[in-house]
C-alpha cells in the first residue's frame, strides 16, 4: 500500500507541476546529426527509390524511439495503431498487426530478411533500438519488391549513418530491481568512407510484479521468478561512396544473450523451468548501390544470417539440475545465405518500372538432447517482383504489382522430400490528392505466406504429428484511407481495412493424441483506424489514435468465432509538452480491450482488458545531454497479454544520454 500511495503521490505532483507551469514557451529542439542509412531501405519516399505509397506506412525515428524510452522493437511498434504485443511461455515477444503475427509480418534489417528460418518468427524484444535511425512498419498491402511471406505486412528495421567527420552519443540507465544498461554510438564521414559502431549491454534480475498480484504457490510477487536478462549487442558498418552515383557498404549486427522463463502462474497450466542459456543472433550483409543513369539504377544485397540457442528444460525452480524425464538441453543452429538484387528503370513517361529478385536458402538444424541425433532441414526460397508506379499527374498514381515466389525443399532430415510449392501474387494501388492537400489511397492484393520448416516438420518433442504436405496460406488484403492537415499543427488520418485468409494452418488435434498442422483454417480480419496529431495546445505535441478490430475464425469445424492474440479495441494518447527550451515532459496512457487463449480444453478465457501509463520528466542543462526520470505502469496495474504471464508493475527509472 505505501508503493502504491507513493505512486500517486509522484502522479499528482507530476500533473500539479505540469499544469502550474504551463504557458507559452518556446518549442525545445534537439538537433539530430546522425543521418538514415538510405540504401538499407527497400522503398523510400521521395528520393528516386519511390514508390507511391498505396498502403498504410508507419514510421518511428529515432526521436520518437528516444521519446518513448523504446529499448527494443517491440516496444517501439507497440505504441502505433494496429498493434499489439503479446508475450506468452518462451518470455517472447510477438507483434501482432492488424491480426497478423510476425509469421506473416517478417522481420528485415536494412531490406535483409532475418526471421528465423525454423519458424518465421524472430524475437524483437531482443532486437535492441541503439543503433536504429528509423523504423518503418508496412501495414496490409506491401511492395512486391521485399520477397516472399509478407502476408500480413513488412517491418524494416534502418541503422544509422553518420553525417559529420566525428560523431557519437552515450547513454547510461538504470531501472527498478537492478537493471542496468548502457550503450554508444560512434561514427565518422570523411570524403568518400564512412563507419558507424555500436556497442549495448543490458543486465537486469528482473521485473517486479504489482503489488495487486494474487501471490499463489507458484508465484509469490515481488520480483517475477526467472525473469532475469543479460544482453550483448554489437553492430559495425562501413561504407564506401566512391563517386555521387554510387554506394556500398558492409555491416555486421550481433545480439548475444541469456534469459530466463517466467513459469506460468495459473494452476491449470504445466509449471515449466525454462530458461534460454544462450541466445545469439548474427547478420552479415553487403549492400550496393549504383545509379547508372539519372534513369537507371541497380542495387544489389548479399547476407549471412546466423540463429543459434539453447533451450533448458530444469527439474525445479532452482534450475540446477536436469535429471528428471521432463528436463531436457535442446539446441536450434539455424542460418540463412542469399541475396536479392533490384533493377529500377524510369525510361518510359511518367513511369517508374521495377523489378526484384530474391533467393534465400534457409538451414535448420536441432539437436533434441544431449546425446540424440542432429536433425537438419534445408528450404530454398525464390522471389520474382515486378511493379510499375504511374504517374498520370501531380494528383493521381497507379501501382501495380505482381510477385511469383516459389519454396524449394532440398533436405528434410533424410526423408522424402514434398514437391515444390508456388505463389502468384498480384496487386494494385491507387493514390489520389484531393483538394490539394487531401491524400486517399486505396489498394488490394493477395499475399501468401510458405509454411515453415516447424509447421511441416516438426514433431515437438513427441507432442506433434509432421505435415510435409501442408501448402501455403493465402490473403485478399483491402484498404482504403486518408490523410488530411488540420489548422494548428494538425493531422488527421484514418485507414479502413480487410483481409481474407483461406488455407490458414492451424493445429488439430489427431486421434492418437497428437497434433498437427493442416490447412482447415479461414479468417476475417476487419477494423478501422483513427490518428489525430496536433500541436493545437500551446507548446503541446499531442497524439492519440484509437483501432478497432473484427477478428473472426471462419473454420467450418471452429469451436469458436475467436482469435487469440488481438483485441478488438485499443486506445492511446500521448502529451509531450515543453516547458522551456530545457525541460519538458512526456507521457502516455494505453487502452487494450481483452483479448481471448485457448485453454488445454479447447475454452477460450479472457485476460480481461487493461490501462497502462508511463509518465517521464526530461531535463536538457546542456544541449548535448538530456537527464530523464520517470516511471512505467504508473498506476501499477496488474495486466497480463496472456493468461498466467502477468507483466510488470510500475518500475522507476533513469536515463542520462550525451551527444557529440
Amino acid at each position: 500500500m505505501r508503493r502504491k500511495a507513493l505512486l500517486w503521490i509522484f502522479s499528482l505532483a507530476l500533473l500539479c507541476f505540469w499544469g502550474a507551469t504551463a504557458q507559452s514557451q518556446e518549442a525545445l529542439t534537439v538537433a539530430d546529426a546522425t543521418g538514415t542509412f538510405d540504401i538499407g531501405e527497400v522503398v523510400v519516399e521521395g528520393k528516386g527509390e519511390t514508390i507511391t505509397q498505396v498502403s498504410t506506412v508507419e514510421t518511428v525515428s529515432q526521436d520518437r524511439i528516444d521519446l518513448i524510452n523504446a529499448q527494443n522493437i517491440s516496444d517501439a511498434l507497440e505504441s502505433l495503431p494496429g498493434v499489439t504485443v503479446s508475450v506468452g511461455a518462451k518470455n517472447e515477444r510477438n507483434i501482432n498487426v492488424r491480426g497478423f503475427n510476425e509469421r506473416y509480418v517478417p522481420t528485415f534489417l536494412d531490406g535483409i530478411p532475418i526471421y528465423i528460418p525454423n519458424d518465421g518468427y524472430v524475437d524483437t524484444g531482443n532486437l535492441p533500438t541503439s543503433n536504429l535511425s528509423k523504423i518503418t512498419l508496412t501495414k496490409g498491402i506491401s511492395s512486391a519488391l521485399y520477397g516472399p511471406n509478407t502476408m500480413g505486412g513488412v517491418i524494416n528495421i534502418i541503422t544509422m549513418k553518420p553525417e559529420k567527420p566525428i560523431e557519437g552519443e552515450i547513454e547510461a540507465g538504470y531501472a527498478e530491481e537492478k537493471a542496468y544498461h548502457t550503450n554508444f554510438n560512434l561514427g565518422s564521414r570523411l570524403e568518400k568512407f564512412y563507419f558507424m559502431l555500436n556497442g549495448g549491454y543490458l543486465d537486469s534480475d528482473g521485473y517486479r510484479l504489482s503489488d495487486d498480484f494474487d501471490e499463489n504457490v507458484i508465484e509469490d510477487g515481488g520480483l517475477r521468478d526467472n525473469s532475469d536478462i543479460e544482453q550483448k549487442s554489437g553492430s559495425i558498418k562501413i561504407g564506401f561512396t566512391p563517386a555521387d552515383n554510387q554506394e556500398y557498404a558492409i555491416g555486421v549486427n550481433i545480439v548475444s544473450m541469456e534469459k530466463g522463463f517466467p513459469p506460468s502462474t495459473s494452476l491449470d497450466d504445466r509449471t515449466r523451468y525454462w530458461r534460454f542459456t544462450d541466445w545469439d543472433k548474427e547478420t552479415y550483409y553487403l549492400i550496393g548501390n549504383i545509379d547508372f543513369t539519372e534513369k537507371f539504377s541497380a542495387k544489389i544485397r548479399a547476407f549471412h544470417d546466423e540463429y543459434y540457442n539453447v533451450l533448458d528444460s530444469y527439474d525445479d525452480d532452482t534450475y540446477s539440475s536436469q535429471t528428471r524425464r521432463s528436463s531436457f538441453h535442446s539446441t536450434y543452429d539455424d542460418h540463412s545465405d542469399g541475396g536479392s538484387l533490384t533493377l529500377r528503370s524510369r525510361h518510359i513517361g511518367n513511369q517508374t518500372i521495377s523489378a526484384a529478385f530474391h533467393y534465400k536458402n534457409d538451414v535448420h538444424e536441432e539437436q533434441d538432447d544431449r546425446g540424440d541425433d542432429w536433425e537438419k532441414y534445408e528450404t530454398k526460397m525464390y522471389s520474382f517482383g515486378l511493379e510499375d508506379d504511374i504517374k498520370f499527374n501531380d494528383r493521381l498514381s497507379l501501382v501495380l504489382g505482381v510477385s511469383y515466389d516459389l519454396q524449394c525443399p532440398e533436405y528434410a532430415n533424410g526423408e522424402p522430400l514434398r514437391d515444390d510449392e508456388d505463389a502468384f501474387n498480384p496487386q494494385a494501388g491507387l493514390y489520389l490528392n484531393v483538394f490539394e492537400d487531401t491524400v486517399l489511397h486505396a489498394s488490394v492484393g493477395q499475399k501468401t505466406r510458405f509454411p515453415t520448416m516447424h509447421e511441416l516438420y516438426s514433431g515437438q518433442l513427441g507432442g506433434n504429428t509432421p505435415n510435409p504436405d501442408l501448402a501455403n496460406e493465402k490473403a485478399t488484403n483491402y484498404e482504403i484511407g486518408f490523410e488530411k492537415p488540420l489548422p494548428a499543427d494538425s493531422l488527421f488520418q484514418a485507414n479502413l481495412f480487410l483481409s481474407d485468409v483461406e488455407d490458414k494452418i492451424v493445429e488439430k488435434e489427431l486421434l492418437d493424441g497428437t497434433d498437427q498442422y493442416q490447412n482447415i483454417g479461414e479468417a476475417r480480419y476487419q477494423g478501422f483506424e483513427l490518428i489525430l496529431k496536433t500541436g493545437f495546445i500551446p507548446d503541446n505535441e499531442v497524439e492519440c489514435h484509437y483501432t478497432y478490430l473484427d477478428a473472426e475464425n471462419r473454420s467450418d469445424d471452429r469451436i469458436s468465432d475467436k482469435l487469440e492474440e488481438v483485441s478488438e479495441h485499443q486506445f492511446y494518447v500521448s502529451d509531450h509538452y515543453k516547458f522551456n527550451d530545457w525541460l519538458s515532459a512526456f507521457a502516455k496512457v494505453q487502452w487494450n480491450s481483452e483479448r481471448y487463449d485457448e485453454n488445454n480444453a479447447g475454452e477460450f478465457d479472457s485476460t480481461g482488458g487493461f490501462w497502462t501509463a508511463d509518465a517521464k520528466i526530461m531535463v536538457n542543462p546542456a544541449k548535448f545531454m538530456t537527464i530523464e526520470a520517470g516511471v512505467r505502469n504508473l498506476f501499477d496495474e496488474d495486466y497480463r497479454y496472456s493468461n498466467g504471464y502477468p507483466r510488470e508493475g510500475s518500475t522507476f527509472f533513469a536515463l542520462m544520454r550525451a551527444t557529440f
